[in-house]
């Protein structure tokens, strides 16, 4: 009987092994989704998430993504002041040859934009936050090697503006796509971190560079960076369902009347201690209107007061002459003010793209616009300077009428989305 029943088992092993219906059932199944297999980069979310979840461990983080985003691009571009005159020094170069370096960086920064923003609706992000973030830290670091024009030009303007270009459109979509009534909070806290960059890296600058010479001021600015950069890539998480067909630019998007006019510039203050002042300011302008807004009265109804505000303090800028407390007090007031627009300016740039699979594409859109501004902008004031013989009047008007038009099209821009509603928030 036991053989029989050890015969029995045997054969029934036998007869599992060779039915290949019941062998295939008993091999593992292949994943659902080969995405998951892809070990350099997370996987890339497969069907609509649904509405945004409004906050959130997972959505707090993209803000802290985006904040570290801006604290090592528009954070180090507000830091340019800092170099201007050792490089004045080192090369024995006029400001505006040596200025062209910082001028150049932003232009390439809002250049890029128009594929950056495509690529990260395309589902590019990792891989474009990747790149960017390792061109950022390689252009610090050859800019330290640096001693001529052309190779600082290269490294600190051209490499680094690339790299910039390439991950500010990404870092600055995905966290906007996890949040709808608190965008306007989210995107000025992410904004707030060119004010944080902005007094780190000055900071860094004066202290190291007496000690320890430029090269090793740069070296420890650059292992910062890519001490940032590598928890950019740990953290930032697409929540959108990439957008794979499509143009690289959105044209209809300028057909509306709304986005068509939300364009708007302003000066920066050329000093290194006022920057400090104007950068450290910047952090609480930045937030707090993000906060108004989200709280009571939409981007575009805090964004139009606000640009007015900074068009009526550029103007009242030519009362300050060459006072050393008047200017300290209108940095002071100036950076808590202007620093408000630059995040609102985002805000509302998201707040009139309701599809969001193409916001990265149409927020680089509109700063691929600004960088012919960012281009122009300066040369244009420092032809009126030269033209007014070294006096600022010629530049002050049109700083701030230049802003004065920026409010005039934000306006125009919230009838277009509202129509003549006083009490609509948008």
């Amino acid at each position: 009987m036991e053989k029989s029943t050890d015969t029995h088992v045997i054969g029934s092993s036998e007869t599992l092994t060779d039915d290949p219906t019941r062998q295939q059932n008993l091999d593992p199944e292949p994943p659902s989704n080969p995405a998951k297999r892809y070990l350099v980069f997370p996987p890339l979310p497969s069907e609509d998430p649904g509405p945004p979840p409004d906050g959130g461990t997972t959505a707090w983080l993209q803000v802290l993504a985006g904040h570290l985003m801006c604290f090592i691009t528009w954070g180090l571009i507000t830091s340019f002041g800092v170099f201007q005159s050792y490089y004045e020094t080192l090369l024995h170069e006029g400001p505006s040859t040596v200025s062209w370096i910082g001028t150049i960086q932003i232009f390439i920064l809002l250049l890029v934009g128009t594929v950056s923003g495509r690529a990260s609706d395309a589902g590019l992000v990792h891989e474009a936050v990747f790149g960017g973030t390792c061109l950022i830290v390689l252009g610090i670091f050859m800019t330290s090697l640096s001693t001529q024009y052309y190779q600082l030009l290269l490294s600190q303007g051209i490499c680094v503006g690339l790299g910039m270009g390439i991950l500010y459109m990404p870092g600055l979509s995905i966290p906007a796509s996890y949040f709808k009534d608190k965008k306007p909070l989210a995107v000025a806290i992410i904004a707030s971190g060119a004010g944080s960059g902005g007094l780190v890296y000055p900071a860094m600058v004066q202290q190291l560079l007496p000690r320890v010479g430029f090269g090793w001021s740069l070296r420890y600015m650059g292992f910062v960076t890519l001490v940032v950069a590598i928890a950019i890539n740990l953290l930032l998480r697409m929540r959108v369902p990439a957008r794979k067909s499509g143009s690289l630019a959105d044209w209809e998007a300028f057909t509306e009347a709304p986005y068509g006019h939300t364009f708007g510039a302003f000066t920066p203050t050329d000093s290194i201690n006022i920057l400090l002042v104007t950068n450290g300011l910047g952090i609480p302008g930045r937030i707090l209107p993000g906060y108004i807004a989200s709280k009571w009265c939409g981007p575009l109804n805090t964004a139009i007061p606000t640009a007015t505000l900074v068009a009526i303090l550029l103007f009242c800028w030519i009362g300050v002459g060459d006072s050393h407390s008047g200017v300290y007090a209108f940095a002071a007031i100036y950076g808590l003010v202007a620093s408000a627009i630059q995040s609102l300016f985002a805000v509302s740039l998201a707040a009139l793209t309701d599809d969001s699979s193409k916001l990265g594409t149409r927020m680089g859109m509109v700063f691929s616009v600004v960088a012919f501004a960012s281009l122009t902008g300066s040369p244009i004031a420092g032809a009126l300077i030269q033209a007014g013989d070294g006096t600022y009047l010629g530049a002050q008007l049109w700083a701030a009428s230049s802003m004065l038009l920026g409010a005039a099209a934000l306006t125009v821009a919230r009838i277009g989305r509202t129509g003549f509603v006083l009490r609509a928030k948008t």
